[in-house]
This record gives C-alpha cells, structure tokens and sequence, in this order.
C-alpha cells in the first residue's frame, strides 16, 4: 500500500475519530438531560420490546412466529438513576469504538513512514492492543448492558423481561478482536523468522 493511500486513510480515520468523539459528547448531554433536567421531545432511552402484537401483518399463506421492536421511552422529570443506567448501557461501546479508532490511526500514522515500519514490532503492538480493546470492551459492554437494560425495562415498562441478550455488535466486536489477535501473532512471528534470516546473511 503506497503511502498515498495511507495518508488518506489515516485522514479519513481521523475525521470519523472527530465525529465519534463529537457524538460521544452529544450522548454524554443527552444522558445528562435526562437525568437532571427532564425528557423533552424526542429525549428518551432507547428498549427492545418483544412479543410485539403483530396479529393481521402476515399474509395469508405466512404467519409471524415473534417480533421485536425498538422503542424509544421518555421518563417525565428529572431521573437521575435511569440516567445512570442509560450511560452503562452506552458509555462502554462508543469508549471502545473511540479507543480503537484512535489506535488504528496511531499505527496509521506510523506506517506512513515506509513498508519497513508498516511490518515492525510497534505496528505488531499496536495490532495486539487493538484486539485487546475489542475483546475487553466488547465483553464490557455485553455485561453492563445485560445488568442496565433489564433494570431500565422494568422501571421504563409495564412488561420487562429479567433476561436481554447482548447485540450482534458484542459478538462480531469480539470476533474481530480475536481476528486481530491473531494477524498481531502472524506479524510478530514474521518478524523474527526477519531477524533470522538477516542475522545469516
């Protein structure tokens, strides 16, 4: 990849770094509206409901078996404990997309200097904490967020269920960290085989 490419995708990464981090503020307002100011329009926490009523939606040769549907809640007056629920049920993912994004344009940014640094033993590192931020924060935020959304659906609802499984995005974040992990490993392997090689030379 030529270093061209490298500087735009760093340039690139960086602007969403920007935005993440503007969206990060605007969530972290949001929450504390709620909390101590009170839900206006279009202020509320975002539930899953399930066992939506769907009777006269599927065709005649069909039948709905279940449905789930988002909804968005808005607790009048101030709520400062449903503010402090909502923040666990969002704080830990965008913490761990903002820190990774960081992370990929700090390798970025070093790769720019030639192939030699894009295939080094920081870019190997950088690789390694990368997967270990998408492990531990994907798994943190599958955690918290299984404890804060049930407590917020029964204060929220009239029909909570005790058990709310976490999103695809917990698994696939795991997943992918597991993925990085392992290219960091072929990186850090491939550099030793390196050194070998120019040790004999």
């Amino acid at each position: 990849m030529s270093t061209r490419w490298l500087t735009r995708l760093e340039t690139l990464l960086t602007l969403f770094l920007v935005l993440a981090c503007l969206g990060a503020l605007g969530l972290l307002l949001y929450t504390a509206l709620i909390a101590f100011i009170g839900t206006g329009n279009g202020i509320g926490v975002p539930l899953r409901v399930f066992d939506v009523p769907v009777a006269g939606m599927a065709a005649p040769d069909a039948a709905i078996v279940s449905a789930t549907a988002d909804v968005t809640v808005r607790h009048q007056g101030p709520a400062p404990f449903v503010g402090l629920l909502y923040l666990l049920l969002w704080a830990p993912g965008v913490t761990t997309t903002l820190l990774a994004l960081f992370t990929v344009v700090r390798a970025l940014r070093r790769a720019r200097s030639g192939d030699r640094a894009l295939f080094s033993a920081v870019t190997a590192a950088h690789l390694r904490r990368l997967g270990w931020i998408l492990i531990i924060g994907s798994l943190a935020t599958g955690l918290l967020g299984m404890v804060a959304e049930p407590i917020l659906a029964s204060m929220l609802l009239a029909k909570s269920y005790p058990f709310y499984a976490p999103s695809g995005e917990v698994v696939a974040g795991v997943v992918t960290g597991v993925a990085v992990l392992a290219v960091s490993e072929i990186v850090r392997r491939g550099l030793v085989l390196l050194e070998e090689v120019e040790a004999t030379i």
